[in-house]
């Protein structure tokens, strides 16, 4: 890496590892789906300003538009609303754990979908070896009981298959469009998804304390506006697997901050679950080969929270 790569590096890893307690300290005061909507249209804003302002081009093809509308629906749309309604009842750290497994699952979707990509033995194992984690990982040590915590716990160990099919989407259509309106695309399509989530909410109260303030301004500017920006350039310098290395140090970071500074509980068997999920993460990055044009061949985008 050069070290304008390195440092781009860092600083995607430092931004998204904390992002998923900035999404906890928000969704306590101000209902989840509302948080989610809001940031949504708040990051579609300023990406669509900045863009704007810069006379970035924005995708006008009808396969590209229906490419980053599709990504922004799984994405943005589906796994901000799952991950916030989901951080209620689950430690920030444990959701980042289950997140991290995108990038094995993206290696199997390339198999069928992916010309040229195909699945070796290493890959195989590093799918065995977190389908583990991630059995291990259901019903680990939550912060409240009952039906939603199991549903929780379920949907976000089938999240990583939506980011990984977007992975792909994002590797075969988006590569060659100006980074900056493509991501603003997706996140407008995301956002009216979110919409009648939002609207179910629309009795409860939000109360924006100064942390909610925060945690928002945090997530909208650093987590949204700079980290994806920063993560599609860099696959454009760096192999998917190095990339997907930072699947392994994000959820890593976040359950270190989670336990320190919000006090969520971690047992043994989040450590267990954990630990496959990492080992899935690095076969799957020691499996993959390719230049670095080949954007599918063994991670995923890693997508902040």
């Amino acid at each position: 890496m050069t070290p304008t790569v390195l440092a781009a590096y860092i600083v995607m890893i430092l931004i998204w590892g904390t992002t998923w307690a900035a999404i906890k300290i928000g969704v306590e005061t101000v209902p989840p789906f509302v948080f989610a909507l809001e940031r949504a249209m708040a990051v579609a804003v300023v990406l669509t300003l900045v863009a704007l302002a810069l006379r970035l081009p924005f995708p006008r093809d009808r396969r590209t538009l229906i490419a980053a509308a599709v990504a922004g629906v799984l994405n943005t749309g589906l796994s901000w609303a799952l991950i916030f309604w989901a951080e209620q009842f689950v430690p920030s750290g444990l959701v980042a754990v289950f997140g991290a497994t995108a990038p094995v699952w993206t290696a199997f979707l390339a198999h069928f979908l992916v010309r040229g990509d195909r699945l070796s033995w290493l890959k195989i194992a590093a799918l065995g070896l977190g389908l583990a984690g991630t059995a291990v990982l259901v019903g680990s040590p939550v912060t409240r009981d009952g039906a939603d915590v199991t549903a929780a716990t379920v949907l976000l160990a089938l999240m990583p298959v939506t980011w990984a099919i977007a992975a792909i989407l994002a590797a075969r259509y988006l590569q060659h469009a100006s980074p900056v309106p493509v991501i603003a695309v997706e996140v407008w399509a995301g956002g009216l998804v979110l919409v009648p989530f939002a609207l179910s909410e629309a009795a409860l109260p939000s109360v924006w304390t100064v942390p909610a303030i925060v945690s928002f301004a945090y997530l909208v500017l650093l987590g949204s506006c700079v980290g994806l920006v920063l993560n599609l350039w860099l696959y454009r310098k760096l192999r998917p697997t190095t990339v997907s290395l930072a699947q392994v140090l994000i959820p890593v970071q976040a359950v270190l901050i989670g336990a320190l500074a919000l006090g969520e509980a971690v047992t043994a068997r989040t450590l267990v679950g954990a630990v496959l999920v990492f080992a899935a993460v690095g076969l799957n990055a020691r499996a993959g080969s390719g230049r670095p044009d080949e954007r599918a061949s063994s991670g995923s985008h890693p997508r902040s929270a």
